[in-house]
C-alpha cells in the first residue's frame, strides 16, 4: 500500500512538473522531473540495497547483515554507496548544466537513463518479477503485484524531462545570404 501511494505522489509530481512547463520554463521543469525520477529511482534501488546490507533480519525480513558473508555484504554497502553517488552526480548535472540547456547534459542524463532502464528490464525479466506476470522469481510480493509502481513512475518522470528538453528543430527558412560584410 505504501508503496503504490509513493508511486502515486510521484506520478502526480510528473503530471504538475509537465503541466507547469510553460509557466516556470521548459528546461527548468525538465531538470526537475529528471531529479524525481533520481529520487524514486535511487530510494527504491542503491538507497534500498545499501539499507538491506546494512539491516539484519531482525530490522528488514529481507536484510543481509548476519545471512551472507562480510566480503559479499561490503561489496553490497559499496554498490549501494555508489548508486546514491551516481544519482548524486546527475541530479547536479540535471540542476546545473541541463537547466541551461547544455546538449552534452542531456546526453549523459539520456545514457543514464538507458542503463538504468536495460538494468531495470534485464533483472526484472530475470531476476525478479517485481510482481509482473513475467518469468523470473515474484517472491511473496510478486502475487500481489508489488513493487514495480515506483519503478515505473521514476523512469516516466526522467524519460519525461528528457522528452520535455527536447531541442525544437526551427520552423522558419534559412535566410538568404545576398551580400558578405566588408566584401570588396
Amino acid at each position: 500500500m505504501i508503496v503504490s501511494v509513493w508511486a502515486a505522489v510521484g506520478l502526480a509530481g510528473v503530471i504538475a512538473l509537465v503541466a507547469a512547463a510553460r509557466r516556470i520554463g521548459r528546461y527548468r521543469s525538465a531538470a526537475w522531473l529528471v531529479v524525481l525520477g533520481l529520487v524514486v529511482l535511487t530510494l527504491e534501488e542503491p538507497a534500498l540495497t545499501f539499507w538491506l546490507a546494512f539491516s539484519g533480519r531482525q530490522g528488514d525480513r529481507d536484510g543481509m547483515a548476519g545471512s551472507v558473508t562480510a566480503m559479499a555484504r561490503a561489496h553490497v554497502l559499496d554498490a549501494g554507496v555508489y548508486g546514491v553517488a551516481a544519482a548524486v552526480l546527475l541530479g547536479w548535472i540535471a540542476m546545473t548544466a541541463f537547466k541551461r540547456g547544455r546538449p552534452w547534459a542531456r546526453r549523459v542524463l539520456t545514457w543514464g537513463l538507458v542503463v538504468v532502464a536495460v538494468t531495470e528490464v534485464a533483472t526484472t525479466m530475470s531476476v525478479f518479477s517485481r510482481g509482473l506476470p513475467l518469468p523470473g522469481a515474484a517472491g511473496a510480493a510478486g502475487r500481489t503485484g508489488f513493487g514495480w509502481q515506483p519503478l515505473a513512475v521514476g523512469l516516466l518522470a526522467w524519460a519525461a524531462g528528457l522528452w520535455l528538453a527536447r531541442s525544437e528543430r526551427s520552423t522558419q527558412p534559412a535566410a538568404a545570404v545576398t551580400s558578405l560584410a566588408g566584401a570588396p
